[in-house]
């Protein structure tokens, strides 16, 4: 009997201890630019599942397209006491800003789907994980020149303006077209990546009668109001129309020979890149201060391939 209550006395003793070396469950704050957004709710949709797996608690919050909106949101992250940060960055000036308070507040940041500037970027605290933004307009750009031959009059439709694809995207079109003589930018206006802008956009531009070979876009959700403006007009076989992030949306138009191409975006790996990332700078581990994702082009040819 003594040897039973001695087993016992020492099983409550060590109870405590055993509770203590429990793993501490991990806290993170995520904004991103609009919850409303098709792309960035999918991203959202699987950082929030990664961090699960995880046993991480996700705190989200929309910045509702508000740069200012955002700041708040990273100031109440950093007053609750968050393990990490994660930013969809709506405007690319404020990120040194964005950088500083972490840095200051001793809490590891990263940047996903969206990469500031080298200068907003410290190795250890504050990485990247999204893709070059470039490239996505490269590969546009390069499709649109070899389908006209070098020769015609391009519009470009741009995302929101500072946010780091309208930036990189708009100049990895413009740097492509720049080689072929033939090829000339008679149009660039920003639509927010948003259809609806997109449409008011491209029907001021079938008005004014400028002659247009080709709508290069920042984001399927213009390339898809451009569509509906060019099929309305019945002009749609006469202008190529091209996006970025191949969603469900963009891939049935793909599917239906209604949009001409976009490019496929991982916002799923940005996502779970993210969180990974993020748990491993919370454990003083070592990672890249960019970690790229690749963008991949999608046409009619192989758009089955990313049908989810």
């Amino acid at each position: 009997m003594r040897k039973v209550l001695l087993i016992a006395l020492i099983a409550l003793v060590a109870m405590p201890l055993i509770a203590s070396a429990a793993p501490k469950k991990l806290k993170m704050g995520v904004t991103i630019e609009d919850f409303n957004d098709v792309f960035m709710r999918y991203a959202l949709d699987q950082l929030t599942d990664e961090a699960k797996k995880s046993n991480i608690d996700i705190i989200a919050a929309d910045g509702k397209r508000d740069p200012n909106e955002q700041i708040k949101q990273i100031e109440n992250f950093i007053t609750q006491g968050v393990d990490a940060i994660m930013i969809h960055v709506i405007d690319q000036t404020i990120a040194p800003r964005i950088s500083k308070m972490c840095l200051d507040a001793k809490i590891p940041l990263v940047y996903f789907n969206r990469k500031p500037d080298d200068s907003a970027l410290t190795a250890g605290k504050v990485v990247a994980v999204a893709s070059p933004e470039v490239v996505a307009g490269n590969l546009e750009a390069q499709f649109v020149a070899d389908k006209l031959k070098g020769k015609g009059n391009v519009a470009i439709l741009m995302g929101t303006m500072g946010s780091a694809p309208q930036i990189g995207r708009t100049q990895g079109s413009k740097d492509i077209l720049a080689k072929y003589p033939g090829m000339k930018v008679v149009r660039e206006q920003t639509a927010n990546f948003q259809r609806p802008d997109a449409v008011t956009v491209v029907e001021n531009w079938l008005a004014s009668g400028d002659k247009i070979d080709a709508i290069i876009c920042n984001n399927d959700e213009m390339a898809i109001g451009a569509v509906l403006v060019l099929e309305e007009k019945k002009m749609k076989d006469k202008v190529l129309v091209t996006g970025v992030d191949a969603t469900s949306d963009a891939l049935k138009f793909i599917a239906d020979k209604r949009l001409d191409m976009t490019v496929f975006q991982n916002g799923g790996a940005q996502g779970r890149g993210a969180v990974q990332t993020a748990i491993k700078l919370v454990n003083k581990q070592t990672v890249p201060t960019f970690t790229a994702i690749p963008f991949e082009p999608v046409t009619f040819d192989n758009y089955t391939k990313y049908m989810k």
